[in-house]
């Protein structure tokens, strides 16, 4: 459709002389590449970028299938911005108006060797081409523009961040700033409240995950969006969460200070369109976008769900938690080894592990098994390593998988969400993609899994004799401590990755009758408490109640 329709009109718009060459950028459909002359040169994207293309080029020519629509010209407008004098069919004209020339079709060579014999209108075309995209499209515009749409919605007036001054961290290498923030009026407050949950792009799913574990136990007061860089998104929407994403700069091949800049901008946008009174937010560092936001809104509340069991020597300020008006501590079962930086810092909640699924309230065996494609009679071996994004295991997955397929154990991969695909090989081992993995863990007997906040306080509070094999990334929490714990308090075998040479031996004693009962004895003895409930509550008498720190004409409620 966004060619002529036929071999004519395609030869009258692009002639086949030899003093004419005809460049296309991104290749022809077949139905058109049978009626191209002799003078055409087809390059794919990736052979050269769009301004060397178009820097190479004199003239533009755009005439599309008498059927098409086309919604607005983005190459057109382009090319006029690149200085090329632009033929296009009179149906542009009332957009691009005096920047391009306009014909019928069969007149496009004609109008082409009218410029060639008048370099003066050639520039004087080009000129206008320019100007015209300058005055009606150039980025400057668009505050305008949307200023006019949102009068035409009659909207409130757009949320502005602007840089300015620095508001900085200790360890953040770039600044975002609020100088000339345009400051929104006090929340409009009613008996409900809308809070936003802000989760940060981890390796795996443990942000998100808490947070949905938080925002499902909050009462019927208060109404729970989603703001999240993480890939696990679509998780938390199929969970029945409204959910807002965006990518993380990594995704989008930004700048860390550019990305939050807009991510500044999106967050404030967020606020003020979703008229929440809180913000929630769980990752391991603040980002400057979102602590610039929190600084201009100190009408809001807060609230960091900050992790534990941070490794010994990892560079974390204090000053992080300033700008926030509550630190949740989520429980760690390790937590009288945590020597890490945020061990003795004084001010956070602290609340008991926080879980998605209460233990013991998952699927029953033969639904789960039926889910997990096995056979619910037969002993199985779920084997769930996480993402992998940010460690390699050493070929520890393969000797376990081989290990138990020499006892001839029913086992069954279980596939992080957020992992790359898989690549094809000779395995036999059903793979499932699943999530949550608790919910399934009727039909486990022996879990191999990481040592992941989630996964790690599923298994020992659900009673799941695991082999927990931690994720030794530098940047990751101090994984190896909670397996080593485990092992240490009967509840569980650590395997690191480099102790090849333990496989089967730790292999055999998983599999023996005897640690598995004494798992599940000893598990049983635990008492548990679900973090999540109490999390919830601590955050709504936060955002209900009057704050004694903050005018109180924005506090009371108006009808």
């Amino acid at each position: 459709m966004k060619w002529p329709d036929c071999v004519d009109d395609l030869r009258a718009a692009y002639p086949d002389r030899a003093d004419f060459s005809i460049r296309v950028l991104g290749g022809v459909p077949d139905t058109v590449q049978q009626w191209i002359g002799s003078n055409w040169e087809i390059r794919d994207f990736t052979e050269t970028d769009v301004p060397d293309f178009l820097g190479r080029l004199d003239f533009y020519v755009y005439f599309h299938s008498k059927n098409w629509v086309e919604a607005f010209g983005i190459c057109v407008a382009e090319a006029m911005a690149s200085g090329l004098v632009t033929v296009l069919d009179p149906s542009f004209k009332d957009l691009f108006e005096d920047g391009a020339a306009y014909c019928d079709i069969a007149e496009t060579g004609n109008v082409i060797e009218r410029f060639i014999t008048s370099p003066q209108a050639y520039v004087q075309q080009s000129n206008a081409a320019r100007e015209l995209v300058r005055r009606k499209f150039a980025i400057d515009r668009y505050p305008e523009r949307m200023a006019r749409l949102y009068d035409d919605l009659e909207l409130p007036t757009v949320a502005v961040l602007k840089n300015s001054r620095t508001i900085i961290n200790s360890y953040a290498n770039e600044s975002i700033a609020e100088d000339n923030l345009v400051r929104s009026p006090p929340r409009r407050m009613g008996t409900r409240r809308r809070i936003l949950f802000v989760a940060t792009n981890g390796i795996g799913l443990g942000h998100i995950t808490r947070l949905m574990a938080v925002a499902e136990r909050m009462s019927d007061d208060v109404d729970t969006i989603f703001f999240t860089r993480s890939g696990g998104a679509a998780l938390a929407h199929g969970r029945g969460h409204a959910v807002d994403y965006i990518p993380c700069g990594l995704a989008m091949g930004v700048t860390d200070a550019s990305w939050n800049r807009a991510y500044a901008q999106e967050l404030l946008s967020a606020v003020e369109a979703f008229d929440v009174s809180a913000v929630v937010f769980d990752g391991n560092r603040p980002f400057p976008g979102l602590i610039a936001v929190a600084e201009s809104r100190r009408d809001l509340a807060w609230i960091w769900i900050r992790r534990a069991l941070w490794r010994v020597g990892h560079e974390f300020s204090a000053d992080a938690q300033d700008v926030f008006d509550m630190v949740i501590e989520p429980g760690e079962f390790a937590h009288d080894e945590d020597h890490g930086p945020t061990r003795n810092l004084p001010g956070a909640v602290a609340v008991p592990p926080l879980l998605l699924l209460d233990p013991g309230t998952g699927l029953p065996r033969s639904e789960a098994a039926a889910k997990l494609g096995i056979n619910p009679d037969h002993f199985t071996v779920a084997v769930q390593l996480g993402s992998q994004r940010n460690f390699d295991f050493a070929g520890m997955p393969e000797l376990i998988f081989a290990g138990l397929a020499r006892r001839h154990v029913q086992t069954v991969q279980i596939l992080n969400p957020l992992a790359k695909p898989c690549k094809e090989d000779a395995s036999t081992v059903p793979r499932r993609s699943l999530y949550p993995l608790a919910e399934y863990f009727s039909a486990v007997d022996l879990l191999v899994t990481n040592a992941g906040y989630n996964s790690f306080h599923e298994s020992i509070f659900g009673g799941i004799p695991s082999i927990f094999l931690p994720n030794e990334a530098p940047e990751m929490d101090d994984q190896h401590l909670r397996a080593a714990y485990a092992q240490s308090a009967g509840l569980g075998l650590c395997l690191r990755y480099s102790e090849l040479n333990r496989v089967n031996e730790t292999l055999n004693l998983a599999l023996s009758d005897d640690f598995r009962a004494e798992v599940r004895r000893r598990s049983a003895r635990l008492d548990f408490v679900n973090g999540s409930a109490i999390a919830a509550r601590v955050i709504e008498q936060l955002v209900f109640s009057i704050r004694a720190d903050r005018p109180l004409h924005a506090s009371i409620a108006r009808t």
